[in-house]
């Protein structure tokens, strides 16, 4: 059977791009695919034409896939298109079940016994506990033991020299010995976790050449999807079962590269051709997913990364929408995003960052009985230390005698308490008539400043109680000394300002203390509403998907990107600032035909990104100036005349009703609108979607 048969005999439908990809089989090979370019049905359409074109047997090619979801998808995919037979013989396997069977064949071949698989989660997380309390002899939460593992896995991916190993940094942990700790507990228990299949399968692929010989004779021919989020040291596994046939098929796109906290490495990527000088490497750049105002306008956004291939996304169709919608502060988007909420009759996924971001919104959404759709939420917010050292602190407010708090707390406030006063006055604290911080006051030999501190602490602990929850929130903060004990140690407030964004919603700190338990109830189950159209997810939950319209929040500095490197930043600020920009491109287009970006008016929450997408005006020349005009270029047909959108024109939108256009540079129009809302939006894209109207 040639090509043109296989076209014919087979329901699929490719483009240039998508063509020259099924057809490379033989040698190494790159294929970059943008967003919706189509490129799962490309590789289920290449393994169709290797086995009915070329007349390679399924079994002697090995797909490689990055979840076992993704593992099913394919296999299914492929199933509708070439039959359920073929499909069962092909092999889809996750790396890490490659390097399970690797193991199993070195037990065969040899005779001995491998470690056993830590499965169970929970038993893993105990285990690293375990190292922790005994390093630091104190609490250890729940968000600590998270941050701990993700750094064991990131150090094993990225395969990291005892020097390197010196430059992981996580919070509160000294984090080498805690390595070295858990890989010698993990050996003396035989033991090995999911990434040390990776470290064992490779390290028997390079001890025991027969054995890497024997999976080069069963497969001839790998291929490697998701490959950007692939790590180095599975890439390391991958490179050594292909060096005898070469013929490595590897799929990815460097710019939606988002795990860098899993150890993803996309420079397999971009240094591809450097490990195969005589590789092909192929793009697939055609976006049959978004509008093409959303496309350009995420194209130009991903260009300003440098750590990526050359290549230029365009739209397989026209329409599509994007808007900037202004609020005050992070209330006044919940407040919009519930009113997005009430009544949604279509597909809207409102993405974020990190599922913290997603709990105040679902806090009002609960209240408002209002349905939304969103998988149980990993959240270690309500075991973060911040939130934690907070609720203590209204814990204590409510016993100021409780002995327990107040050691947990007082050194992080504005006391100047000594830990030996503290221990003294905390001893029985509970049977004295006097409070714990009135005893200090009262201890001879305490310096002025020290007493003066202590009754200042009394006073506001005591007024604390008769505050609202946020204002209590904010007292703790920038008050009592929590917030300059957070930055002293480099921590951020953006758990407390999610605090008081709870407890803007709650009369008392004492009932936020209670809406914090439900709340973690909530988010853990996640919400049943299978079918609701308003849907909540963080971007890195959504990869893959698609949404009819996608609305960003959080869109400021510090939270959606995390942060913005200053002049002359050191190299891993820089990376980890592309990465963030990736994340942000990804959540772009994840939407169909419209995308709402959430920014903020209020002064210290300014957007880097949100300044690129939606230049502002710029002020208007000196009077007595004269201008030259440009020459006015002729417009293409495509695009509507815009002629009449000018300050001061009354406009109706399909979305926002009847406002004013404010001001107007090029496309990009500021509309107030009568509900209240200021929104940023091209008018060409809206007119051209046919959502936007001059008033009469």
């Amino acid at each position: 059977m040639d090509f043109s048969r296989f076209k014919s005999e087979y329901p699929v439908v490719l483009d240039e791009q998508q063509e020259a990809a099924v057809q490379a089989v033989d040698g190494p090979a790159l294929l970059l695919a943008v967003p919706g370019s189509g490129k799962t049905t490309t590789l289920v359409t290449r393994l169709g034409y290797m086995l009915h074109v070329r007349g390679i047997a399924p079994e002697r090619i090995l797909t490689m896939t990055y979840t076992v979801a993704a593992e099913r998808d394919m296999r299914s995919r492929y199933a509708v298109i070439f039959g359920d037979d073929e499909a069962q013989r092909l092999e889809f396997r996750t790396i890490n079940g490659v390097c399970s069977r690797i193991i199993r064949h070195y037990e065969r071949k040899l005779g001995r016994s491998a470690f056993d698989l830590l499965e169970d989660g929970a038993r893993k997380s105990a285990i690293v506990a375990e190292l922790l309390r005994s390093r630091s002899r104190e609490f250890v939460s729940e968000s600590a033991i998270k941050a701990a593992q993700t750094a064991l896995t990131y150090a094993k991916n990225q395969m990291l020299t005892d020097k390197e190993l010196e430059s992981v940094e996580v919070e509160g942990v000294d984090f080498p010995p805690l390595f070295r700790a858990y890989c010698k507990l993990l050996r003396e228990r035989r033991l090995m976790d999911f990434d040390d299949q990776m470290v064992y399968a490779r390290r028997i692929l390079l001890q025991y050449p027969d054995i890497l010989a024997d999976f080069q004779a069963r497969y001839s021919h790998f291929c490697v999807d998701e490959a950007q989020d692939t790590s180095k040291i599975q890439h390391s596994v991958i490179r050594l079962l292909a060096s005898h046939s070469r013929n490595i098929f590897m799929v990815g796109d460097e710019d939606q590269s988002i795990y860098g906290f899993r150890a993803a490495y996309p420079q397999a990527l971009t240094g591809f051709d450097s490990v195969y000088p005589d590789a092909k490497v192929l793009y697939m750049e055609r976006n049959y997913r978004s509008g093409e105002a959303i496309v350009r306008m995420a194209d130009e956004f991903i260009q300003k990364n440098r750590s990526r291939r050359p290549k230029q996304m365009r739209a397989a169709r026209g329409g599509g929408e994007v808007r900037e919608i202004q609020v005050f502060d992070r209330q006044q988007q919940y407040s919009l995003l519930c009113s997005m909420a009430r009544g949604c009759g279509r597909e809207t996924a409102v993405l974020y960052r990190d599922n913290d971001s997603a709990i105040p919104l679902i806090d009002r959404l609960e209240r408002l009985g209002m349905p939304y759709r969103s998988r149980q939420l990993d959240s270690l917010f309500f075991s973060n230390r911040v939130v934690r050292d907070i609720s203590d602190i209204i814990r204590f407010a409510m016993n100021p005698k409780n002995g327990e708090l107040f050691l947990n707390i007082y050194y992080k406030l504005s006391s100047g308490v000594s830990k030996a006063a503290a221990l003294e006055a905390a001893d029985g604290a509970e049977y004295e008539s006097a409070t714990i911080f009135e005893r200090i006051a009262a201890m001879p030999g305490v310096s002025g400043w020290t007493k003066r501190q202590c009754l200042a602490l009394r006073t506001h602990l005591a007024n604390l109680l008769g505050d609202s929850a946020d204002r209590a929130v904010y007292r703790i903060v920038h008050f009592m000394g929590y917030g300059s004990y957070l930055e002293d140690r480099g921590g951020d407030l953006t758990k407390a300002e999610l605090l008081e964004a709870l407890g803007a919603m709650e009369p008392s700190p004492a009932r936020l203390l209670e809406r914090l338990e439900e709340l973690q109830t909530i988010v853990r189950r996640g919400s049943g509403e299978s079918r609701c159209p308003f849907i909540l997810s963080t971007i890195h939950s959504s990869k893959g998907l698609e949404y009819d319209r996608v609305v960003l929040m959080d869109v400021a500095d510090g939270l959606l990107p995390k942060a913005v490197p200053g002049a002359g930043a050191p190299q891993d600020e820089l990376d980890a600032y592309e990465e963030e920009r990736r994340l942000f491109y990804v959540g772009m287009t994840r939407a169909k035909n419209e995308l709402d970006v959430i920014t903020f008016k209020k002064q210290d929450m300014p957007s880097t990104f949100s300044e690129e997408l939606f230049p502002r005006e710029k002020p208007a020349e000196p009077q007595g100036r004269k201008l030259r005009a440009a020459p006015l270029a002729p417009k293409p047909r495509a695009i509507p005349d815009t002629g009449g959108y000018v300050p001061g024109a009354r406009v109706r939108h399909g979305s926002f009703g009847e406002g004013v256009i404010l001001s107007r540079s090029g496309d990009i129009a500021n509309v107030a609108f009568e509900s209240g809302r200021t929104v940023r939006l091209s008018i060409s894209a809206a007119l051209k979607a046919r959502k936007l109207s001059l008033a009469r």
